[in-house]
């Protein structure tokens, strides 16, 4: 619930803020050019880091090319302490860790311009392409009675029919089970509206927030339990910081054509 009112504050809040900038200002600059970004993703069922290019079509437009790479949590999560024996942290039930792989393509659109550079741009945009789901299984030590007063430890994955919350003394190493990677194809779609709010011509500092949908080949194994799903729509918020490209266009004479090139635009717009 505080993810989705968190959300819900970045968009409502954000346009008030911009309908008294000049939105016919001539002022592009650094703003008709490419970008890079990395990505710091939190989505309502988890999060993750992506990288995204933007080539320029014109003022207006952007052509995205991104890739991302995520945590799939279930909504059945649980944290608890494991067995009397140590204190350890863990999701009881939990089978494997889930990872989400993306590249997409998409375009980004601008709505309102920036009046300088300390003011704030709004752009939605969309993106869309093949995902991948990998499943990573999780080992667990878990103990077992040698004698009345002895307990011995072997690593196994966890078993609902056999294994109890007492059993399990911790995880094992994260690395054990590598061997074992499942690979699930899918697809996504991704809608999104991107505040750019920069006070340098030279970096992007942005925040974004939206709605992703991503549907998978078969269902996600992540806790062993019957309604591990298939298909996924979250919403998500993104910070997104980076540079702009193709700096050596700054000269005088370069800005003055891109300005006359804009004028027109927004007239024909």
């Amino acid at each position: 619930m505080k993810k989705l009112l968190f959300l819900t504050y970045i968009i409502i809040s954000f346009p008030f803020a911009l309908f008294s900038q000049d939105q016919d200002s001539d002022f592009p600059k650094i703003f008709y050019r490419n970008e890079k970004t990395l990505g710091i993703n939190l989505f309502t069922n988890g999060w993750g880091l992506g990288y995204r290019y933007g080539d320029r079509v014109n003022y207006f437009e952007k052509k995205l090319y991104e890739v991302d790479l995520s945590l799939i949590k279930h909504s059945k999560e649980v944290k608890s302490t494991s067995s009397f024996i140590t204190s350890e942290s863990i999701i009881f039930g939990k089978l494997n860790y889930a990872f989400d792989l993306r590249a997409g393509y998409g375009k980004q659109n601008e709505i309102y311009s920036k009046r300088s550079p300390g003011s704030v741009a709004v752009r939605s945009f969309y993106s869309f392409g093949p995902s991948v789901a990998i499943l990573k299984p999780i080992y667990y030590k878990i103990l077992y009675p040698l004698n009345d007063s002895v307990y011995g430890v072997r690593e196994e994955k966890f078993n609902p029919d056999i294994h109890t919350s007492g059993d399990i003394s911790g995880k094992a190493s994260f690395f054990k089970g590598f061997d074992e990677l499942k690979f699930i194809p899918g697809a996504y779609i991704k809608l999104g509206v991107n505040f750019e709010f920069s006070q340098s011509e030279f970096l992007i500092h942005a925040i974004e927030a939206g709605a992703m949908f991503t549907a998978y080949l078969k269902n996600l194994d992540i806790m062993a339990v019957d309604d591990n799903q298939q298909y996924f729509l979250v919403l998500f918020a993104s910070y997104r910081f980076g540079k702009v490209t193709n700096a050596q266009e700054l000269s005088p004479e370069y800005l003055k054509k891109q300005k006359r090139k804009i004028r027109l635009l927004k007239r024909n717009r």
